[in-house]
């Protein structure tokens, strides 16, 4: 897979990304006192690199926001609720079009509250090169855990997704086409950091394993002896591509990204199993 037809050009994309990350800022700072927030934080794919159209599939891939902050309880109370949480978003939305004039995708945001995630004892912090300040103290980098820890860690999130893929026949067989994003939105935070945890989990050190993009992953597990896995993982990503470039019509398309998602998380599962085996 390679920038050119029939797939958009990647700097519309990414301003569209930019577009709809700043208008969250603006939206957050409307509800929330700047003097609360320690930092803001995007990361994920939507900041690396993209090589390659594999590196960021437009509405499937998340555009992750992370908010750090004083008090999170005071947090909860700017942000007011339901009815709060729901004024935000339609701001941001409507900021995001104000930015933004006939986009190609409209970049789906992922809010976080980095103070409940990183109090978790399994936390561990993404590689400071994937995220982008944008608001705020540097991101917070310190982890409790080291090396073999973490990759302990990897190797057991591979198991996670089991009873989630037995499932999964029962969970499509009554979906039409038009309905199978959805499942598509389940697959994806799954299989995202499918090719992370299993570089971790193979023993690559863990800056290397988080810090690069999807394309490069799928080029290191082949490199490391995992060409089946990486070309599942590739191909989930080709296809929901296909799905998207079809509008959302393309059932074929749909249908071959979730046996390709499944895949990818059962070979994930077995490294995972035999990683902590050894």
């Amino acid at each position: 897979m390679t920038w050119a037809a029939p797939y958009p050009d990647p700097l519309r994309l990414r301003a569209e990304v930019d577009g709809m990350t700043s208008a969250y800022v603006s939206a957050l700072l409307e509800h929330v006192p700047r003097a609360d927030i320690v930092g803001l934080y995007a990361k994920g794919s939507a900041v690396k690199p993209w090589a390659a159209p594999l590196d960021y599939v437009p509405e499937l891939s998340d555009v992750d926001l992370h908010i750090l902050v004083r008090d999170p309880a005071r947090l909860e109370a700017s942000i007011g609720g339901l009815r709060g949480a729901l004024d935000l978003q339609a701001r941001a939305e409507v900021l995001y079009f104000e930015r933004v004039r006939d986009p190609l995708h409209v970049p789906r945001p992922q809010l976080v509250a980095l103070n409940a995630l990183k109090d978790q004892p399994l936390y561990v912090p993404s590689v400071a090169s994937t995220v982008r300040v944008l608001l705020g103290a540097p991101y917070p980098t310190k982890t409790a855990l080291d090396a073999a820890a973490i990759r302990r860690v990897d190797a057991g999130s591979l198991l996670q997704h089991e009873d989630y893929v037995a499932r999964l026949p029962w969970q499509v067989v009554d979906t039409p086409a038009k309905f199978l994003w959805g499942r598509l939105r389940d697959l994806a935070w799954r299989v995202s950091p499918t090719a992370s945890r299993v570089l971790s989990a193979l023993g690559l050190p863990y800056a290397e394993a988080w810090g690069s993009n999807r394309s490069t992953a799928v080029q290191r597990l082949a490199a490391l002896g995992e060409p089946a896995l990486a070309a599942s993982y590739a191909a989930f990503y080709a296809s929901a591509w296909d799905f998207f470039l079809s509008g959302y019509t393309a059932g074929d398309a749909a249908r071959q990204a979730i046996l390709a998602g499944a895949e990818t998380l059962e070979r994930g599962a077995r490294i995972g199993r035999a990683a902590l085996s050894t």
